[in-house]
């Protein structure tokens, strides 16, 4: 309870001046375009590890070259999803949102200032506007950060992955970098009682289009398998780690 309350208060006290920094270096990030995400990373390192007082083990950073850009894909079990995934990724990276996110004061503003992507799913030309977007960010040599899932899935099973990122992946030749959270969803047992526990993020190889690509497969096969390969990986280290817990 004591925990909860300092992260709620607590946490509150320290965005709100995290926040109007952020708004008053705005004019200098058309020069230093990754500069908010260097800011959103650290309150989120300071909100994870202070406030919730969870520990991050970040396996197979190998895995990640630096000088590369990826379309990142990670199944998704909680709202604290995304602290946890700025906190323990060394790369610069980009979120796909929800655009009823982007209407609420303040905090839609700073999404779009961070260069994060609006997506509307219920309408096609929306859909492939929003496609468009993405692709100008991987050509920018950014990362995005995509959960194929489409929402939170709280069950252990991962949820049907969409085809999106597979898409990508085939019209920008960008790898795929799979990644595992476990144990985000242990955190909050009740809005108030938080139960610091340490956060496994799991960084797997990359995955490419080319990969699967196979003489006299069609697209959608060759999506299909991508999808069912890296839904299988991420699912078999999800329970993996799980089971220490």
């Amino acid at each position: 309870m004591i925990r909860g309350i300092l992260y709620w208060v607590g946490g509150i006290i320290f965005t709100i001046p995290c926040t109007l920094y952020f708004y008053l270096i705005y004019p200098f990030f058309r020069r230093s375009p990754d500069l908010p995400h260097l800011i959103i990373r650290f309150w989120s390192r300071i909100l994870v590890k202070i406030f919730y007082g969870a520990g991050i083990e970040v396996i197979g950073k190998e895995n990640i070259e630096p000088a590369k850009n990826y379309i990142i894909v990670s199944n998704h079990r909680s709202y604290t999803d995304i602290l946890f995934a700025n906190a323990a990724i060394p790369l610069q990276f980009r979120w796909l949102s929800k655009s009823s996110l982007f209407k609420i004061p303040v905090f839609g503003l700073a999404m779009k200032i961070a260069g994060y992507v609006p997506i509307e799913r219920t309408k096609y030309m929306s859909a492939s506007r929003s496609l468009e977007k993405i692709k100008e960010v991987l050509n920018k040599e950014k990362s995005v950060w995509i959960f194929p899932e489409g929402t939170r899935t709280p069950q252990d099973e991962p949820g049907r992955f969409k085809r999106g990122a597979f898409l990508l992946a085939k019209e920008t030749e960008k790898p795929l970098l799979p990644v595992v959270l476990v144990n985000t969803d242990k955190i909050f047992l009740k809005p108030f009682i938080i139960r610091p526990v340490c956060v496994q993020v799991i960084v797997l190889k990359p995955v490419y289009y080319s990969d699967f690509n196979k003489s006299q497969m069609s697209e959608r096969v060759v999506m299909d398998q991508m999808s069912q390969h890296i839904r299988k990986i991420i699912r078999s280290n999800y329970n993996a780690y799980a089971a220490r817990f």
